[in-house]
């Protein structure tokens, strides 16, 4: 009778070591998968303006005379990114971008041309640092942005009358910024940006100053 009695209670010091060893693996496997969520995600829209400055050739037609050429505009942008928890983002960016006006005389009459661009243009941006530094961090507030896509190039003349034409062309951009927190949700920064839309030959160098809106982050 004690044997019997005795082979049963090692099967259950035997059940109990083995079903402690399966349960503390499985515990750390729950406790890990908490421990590896991942997030922040935020929507971040960017708003700006400033100068920009025609950097191609202007070929003036021969055909009009006393020239006055401007290269120098005013640029508008929009950008909307999705900021995930690593450091690549991505995002879309439009806007609209002086490159080029110029006026002078044909026959006797006024000709006036002014070029423009709007870019339709998908991006990628990258900070200078981890997301898990702080604001107070100057490589953190420095980011690059790269973007390629379609620019609409708008020439105006009002010569004898207002003719509008548009050309698309494929084209990207480059630029680099810097960040400055004014609160929780909005920041500002300035922005140095090289357009070129490649088919038509068009390449504009900007300054921007930008307002920077965090309006949702899960």
């Amino acid at each position: 009778m004690r044997v019997l009695l005795h082979i049963p209670a090692g099967l259950m010091s035997l059940f109990l070591i083995m079903t402690t060893a399966i349960a503390q693996p499985l515990q750390q496997l729950e406790k890990d998968s908490t421990d590896t969520k991942r997030g922040p995600y935020t929507i971040v829209v960017t708003a700006g303006g400033g100068l920009s400055y025609y950097a191609s050739h202007l070929g003036v037609p021969q055909t009009i005379t006393e020239p006055r050429l401007n290269k120098l505009g005013t640029p508008a942008s929009l950008r909307v990114m999705w900021y995930p928890d690593h450091r690549l983002r991505i995002g879309l960016e439009s806007g609209w971008t002086t490159m080029y006006r110029y006026r002078g005389r044909v026959a006797g009459e006024t000709a006036r041309m002014y070029v423009s661009a709007i870019p339709v243009l998908l991006v990628f941006s990258m900070p200078l640092a981890w997301l898990r530094g702080t604001d107070r961090s100057l490589t953190r507030r420095l980011s690059v942005t790269a973007g390629t896509g379609l620019y609409i190039n708008y020439s105006h003349l009002d010569y004898a009358g207002k003719v509008t034409a548009y050309t698309n062309s494929p084209g990207w951009m480059a630029a680099a910024s810097y960040t400055y927190p004014i609160g929780r949700r909005f920041r500002i920064a300035g922005e140095v940006k090289w357009f070129d839309a490649v088919a038509v030959q068009n390449a504009a160098f900007t300054a921007e100053l930008q307002l920077v809106w965090r309006p949702y982050s899960w």
